[in-house]
Order: structure tokens, then C-alpha cells, then sequence
């Protein structure tokens, strides 16, 4: 199912979502703050501690979390992608929204960083 231009717009204006995923009882687990950009007609994330980072091993197991972003909530399929083009586009979205964070924004386009972008698609 693809996000709706409302649903861009909402998600893509938020300075961050937050994701979470399921346990295997169906419960959710804690939500976690990460930065969200848009690049064209999709959205990413990444994980400011690369691989390591729990709520990113969590949510790639089965590459499926719920995200919420204002009055938006909503169950997300994560994929990931390592195409340079796309990390670049990437990259240049979390500058443009993210400057003035400093070593925050740093992190953020790291090599360790950059290879975790997920693209979140919309699982309705």
C-alpha cells in the first residue's frame, strides 16, 4: 500500500517518528525517537548507532514495526537499501532538515549510519 500525499506531507514535516515493533506476544515494545526524511514520494530512517543500535536489530528480525508521527500511526514494512544513489539522496535530505544539530546530524550521515537506512513503506 503506498502513503497517501497527505500522509507524506504529515510524516515527512515531523523532526522525528516514533518506531517501535511487535514482541512475540503482540505486545508492542518501548517507542523509540529517530529522524525521519523524504526523499520524493518515500521516507527513511536510520539508526544513529548503525547495527548495534537495539531498536534497529529489533525492527530489522522481520523488517516490520509500527511508526507514529503526529496523529499518524501506523504499521510499517522496513526495506533496507545499501544503492549509493538512494543513501546519497538520503544524505542530502537529513542535512537540509537536520542542519544546525551539529554531531547529531554528523552521526547521522556516517558511513555506520548510512548503512541502515530503511525506507518505510506503508503496511495501512
Amino acid at each position: 500500500m503506498a502513503w497517501t500525499s497527505e500522509e507524506l506531507d504529515r510524516i515527512g514535516r515531523v523532526s522525528e517518528v516514533h518506531i517501535t515493533t511487535y514482541r512475540s506476544d503482540g505486545t508492542l515494545r518501548r517507542w523509540i525517537p529517530v529522524w525521519v526524511v523524504r526523499v520524493a514520494d518515500d521516507l527513511y530512517i536510520r539508526s544513529a548507532f548503525g547495527s548495534a543500535g537495539g531498536w534497529y536489530r529489533s525492527a530489522t528480525r522481520d523488517n516490520v514495526a509500527r511508526i507514529r508521527a503526529g496523529d499518524v500511526e501506523t504499521d510499517v514494512q522496513l526495506r533496507p537499501t545499501s544503492d549509493a544513489s538512494i543513501n546519497s539522496g538520503v544524505d542530502a535530505a537529513y542535512r537540509t532538515k537536520y542542519r544546525g544539530h551539529g554531531t547529531a546530524l554528523d552521526t547521522m550521515v556516517a558511513p555506520a549510519a548510512a548503512e541502515t537506512t530503511l525506507q518505510l513503506v506503508s503496511a495501512g
